[in-house]
């Protein structure tokens, strides 16, 4: 196989709609490409971690096109801001590569996990905690932060 028929990750998301907006955007300039891990990420984000995010998948030889096509447009910037403009900032590693989502340490609320285990047990429902935690997530050093 030669090296312009290989096919590179272009680019990792931690959000499935960021990959998909850019998907499309390189489809538009007829760069093909598709979406690797998409599936497991959309339906189970607490995986995306394990999976190691949905990756952005071009031929080798489409690269440097696909690469100068999202530089082009600044609407498809991945940081997270504040109101003010600044993007947030890891308090441990002062990384901007941040987003507000749910949490990947402290999950769950032990309060909403034993109500919810008391009413499986009234209900026989199934185990659902009712309040998960929403935190700051650093993607560089992977904790979270208020």
């Amino acid at each position: 196989m030669e090296r312009d028929d290989q096919i590179v990750t272009f680019r990792t998301f931690y959000d499935p709609i960021l990959a998909e907006i850019i998907k499309g955007k390189l489809e538009a300039n007829d760069i093909p490409c598709y979406l690797a891990d998409e599936n497991i990420n959309t339906i189970m984000p607490i995986y995306n971690q394990l999976t190691g995010g949905v990756k952005l998948r071009v031929f080798a030889r489409d690269l440097e096109n696909a690469k100068m096509i999202v530089a082009e447009d600044d609407s498809l910037e991945t940081t997270d801001e504040q109101p003010g403009g600044a993007a947030f900032a890891c308090p441990y590693c002062n990384s901007t590569n941040t987003r507000y989502g749910l949490a990947t340490e402290r999950k769950h609320n032990w309060l909403g996990i034993a109500v919810s285990f008391l009413a499986s047990l009234t209900f026989f429902v199934g185990i659902y905690p009712f309040l998960a935690n929403k935190a700051r997530h650093c993607f560089n050093c992977g904790r979270d932060f208020k």
